[in-house]
């Protein structure tokens, strides 16, 4: 890789050098891309967590309270049976 940089500089001139600053330019612009991708991802998985937790916990309340409702109407419908016996 160093043997062509030099070899650039050498023989092309300006211009090479101004390619070999495009070169590194693209490839440091590229490592940012990379970190910001990764970081987008991390932040992506942290929300898709999150939101997963959040619908667990509210079908975990609904179906408590839909327990909880069953109980109760079944408790009326005891009392209201034993009230028509009489």
């Amino acid at each position: 890789m160093m043997e062509m940089i030099y070899d650039i500089l050498l023989n092309a001139g300006p211009i090479g050098l101004l390619a070999l600053y495009a070169i590194y330019s693209n490839s440091q612009s590229e490592k940012r891309i990379e970190i910001l991708l990764e970081k987008k991802e991390e932040k992506e998985e942290q929300i898709r967590e999150r939101w997963i937790s959040v619908v667990e916990k509210l079908q975990k309340e609904r179906d408590e309270l839909e327990k909880d409702i069953s109980r109760r109407l079944e408790h009326i419908e005891k009392i209201l049976e034993k009230q028509h016996e009489k």
